[in-house]
């Protein structure tokens, strides 16, 4: 959560994140936010951000890396079970290259990519 705090406070947007609370209207869009790890493809995710009012995506690196040191715990591991038709494609971190006619690159550090959609 310092992440999004940080974010709120410095530049005054609104941020979406996960859900704390049940709510199925949080899970809901928590899960089109998520989608940014899976391995969906650029357009599907831009749209899903868009329906939202998305304006910028922050990607951590340790999120979109499905090569952790256990298996089935990754985010786009989790998403393979959700998302059994797209499971072995590439993560939408990794294809970010082959959609920037939705995304452009706002900032990048070693850990996080900003992406602004377009």
């Amino acid at each position: 959560m310092p992440l999004t705090a940080n974010l709120r406070l410095s530049t005054g947007r609104y941020i979406v994140n996960h859900p704390h609370y049940e709510d199925t209207g949080m899970r809901d869009r928590t899960k089109l936010v998520y989608q940014m790890f899976s391995r969906k493809s650029g357009e599907i995710v831009y749209n899903s951000l868009k329906s939202l009012g998305v304006q910028y995506a922050v990607l951590d690196k340790h999120w979109c890396a499905s090569n952790r040191p256990r298996t089935g715990c990754s985010i786009p591991e989790v998403w393979d079970f959700v998302d059994p038709e797209n499971s072995g494609k590439g993560t939408f971190c990794e294809d970010v290259p082959k959609s920037r006619h939705l995304f452009s690159v706002a900032y990048v550090n070693a850990q996080y990519r900003v992406l602004k959609l377009k």
